[in-house]
């Protein structure tokens, strides 16, 4: 399973960013690899970088769109798609500043659950990154 975290840039720096998603991305993991001592210094720039998602709306959005998907269950922030057709196992939780995407395939369909725009995502792990826009294909289990 890969994490994915999803993020909605700026609107400013999307557009100044969109050309060198590299940039973004070490901004970003420098933000994630920060330890506690540093955590205020990292929130503020977070804060700087992304906008915040509204849980609520945001939990409701996918819910409607999903509702009436056999593969799709939510459980309190959490959205989750199981399909044993295709070996899928996705899990969707709804935070502040981000969203968590816990996976073993993403593919372009990922979109009908993050229908935003300038949705940055990053696998720090994996040191993975992309515009969710620009998503043709990406999978590995």
């Amino acid at each position: 399973m890969r994490t994915f975290y999803v993020f909605k840039i700026n609107k400013n720096l999307a557009i100044l960013m969109n050309d060198t998603p590299y940039n973004l991305y070490k901004t970003l993991e420098g933000i994630y690899m920060l330890d506690a001592c540093n955590a205020c210094f990292g929130k503020d720039l977070l804060d700087q970088v992304i906008v915040p998602f509204d849980k609520e709306k945001y939990n409701k959005a996918i819910y409607e769109i999903n509702k009436d998907n056999d593969f799709y269950m939510k459980i309190g922030n959490n959205h989750k798609i199981i399909n044993k057709y295709r070996r899928e196992e996705t899990e969707i939780t709804v935070k502040n500043s981000h969203i968590l995407v816990k996976t073993n395939m993403i593919t372009k369909n990922i979109r009908n659950f993050l229908p935003m725009r300038d949705l940055f995502v990053c696998d720090f792990e994996s040191r993975d990154y992309f515009w969710l826009s620009k998503l043709v294909h990406l999978e590995k289990i």
